[in-house]
């Protein structure tokens, strides 16, 4: 059978596509199901998938205009095949990032002294990038280019990159088959009134429809996995999307008639639109199969978050902890992750009556024994 990987994905054909959240959610999150029948591709809760995303069909019929280009003109492909410039800008180039390769090459035609001065401090340009795509460079009289030919204006661009998620399914759940939980970015820029939106997230949200070919390959992650004695008990932090690793561990452990208790903080806005997998939460914790703790950060005056019912909890997560509790975490690395971190290492130091230096030891020496597990990005 055929080895499907990152170098050769496999043409999955998406089974459904269904909200997670309610109409109206700043924090839309669509659950997307893929068939892998066939495809040989086998994971375990805790992997994840691989996405190779599609660009916009309208954002390169808008970039390709506006460079004046031939839309038909054969160009290369970065595996060394030939297509015509929309598909392959549609398939194969990153058309959305600005990084300072791209900003060099396109500046060796633009000659755009603006460009200059970004691509020359590195501070500058992170602020210039942020938000910006290739349109805007071409949109504006100062930085647009003029390409003698498709072919040039390709030789500018990197490669699209895939896009890795959590697995939100156990693969014993739906035999065959994986799911992704996946929160769909969109935002318009400071410096701009055209919505834009995460290449990959709106790809799935917006375009993807059952019976679709989406190329995905399987990323195995064996860092973040299920405790090998089903006893153990877990406590998970998920907020928002990150809820998709926790979803395939409590189905995994309850098709293993697992015994180690299970504790679920979530986090989301609202509660009336941002909670996810509440039919399947609220079974288990009627069940006794799963302690719940869910913050919604904007249904009172003053902000909550999951950092914040850890702290309230603090005595009981670290009984858990003592106990041999795995404590894992997933989501966003910038804020949410540290937060959590700083959080954790507050119990440790205030419960188990260690010095804030004693408590960095401390949780070292969980990462080390794997008793403590991230899944951030």
């Amino acid at each position: 059978m055929e080895q499907y990987s990152l170098k050769n994905p496999f043409p999955a054909t998406v089974a459904g596509v269904h909200p997670v959240t309610k109409p109206g959610s700043v924090k839309e999150t669509n659950q997307i199901d893929f068939s892998l029948e066939g495809s040989g591709l086998e994971y375990t809760a805790g992997d994840v998938l691989g996405v190779l995303p599609l660009n916009d069909p309208a954002l390169v019929d808008a970039l390709v205009s506006r460079l004046g280009l031939d839309p038909q003109e054969t160009v290369a492909l970065p595996g060394g095949a030939v297509a015509p410039l929309r598909e392959a800008l549609v398939t194969a180039y990153d058309i959305t990032t600005i990084k300072k390769g791209t900003l060099s090459k396109w500046n060796a035609v633009a000659k755009s002294p603006k460009l200059d001065a970004f691509i020359e401090d590195a501070e500058l340009l992170r602020d210039f990038a942020h938000g910006r795509d290739l349109l805007d460079l071409a949109e504006d009289p100062e930085t647009t280019a003029a390409f003698e030919s498709a072919s040039q204006f390709i030789g500018c661009l990197g490669k699209l990159a895939p896009r890795l998620y959590s697995i939100a399914s156990s693969p014993d759940s739906v035999p065959g088959q994986v799911s992704l939980c996946v929160g769909a970015v969109r935002y318009t820029p400071k410096h701009s009134d055209r919505p834009r939106g995460g290449v990959c997230s709106t790809y799935l949200a917006d375009r993807v429809k059952p019976g679709d070919k989406v190329r995905v390959f399987v990323q195995p992650k064996p860092g973040f996995r299920l405790p090998d004695d089903p006893a153990t008990p877990i406590v998970m932090v998920g907020p928002g999307a990150g809820i998709a690793p926790f979803r395939a561990f409590w189905q995994q452990r309850m098709l293993d008639k697992a015994e180690g208790g299970m504790w679920f903080f979530f986090g989301n806005p609202h509660h009336a639109t941002d909670a996810c997998y509440e039919d399947e939460i609220n079974e288990l914790v009627e069940a006794g199969q799963l302690r719940y703790s869910a913050a919604w950060s904007r249904d009172q005056d003053h902000k909550v978050y999951v950092q914040h019912l850890m702290e309230q909890n603090a005595a009981e997560i670290w009984k858990w902890l003592r106990a041999g509790a795995v404590f894992y975490v997933c989501g966003d690395a910038m804020r949410m992750a540290k937060d959590v971190e700083a959080a954790l290492l507050n119990i440790i130091s205030t419960q188990g009556k260690h010095t804030p230096e004693e408590a960095v030891g401390y949780l070292a020496a969980m990462r080390d024994a794997k008793q403590y597990r991230k899944d951030v990005y």
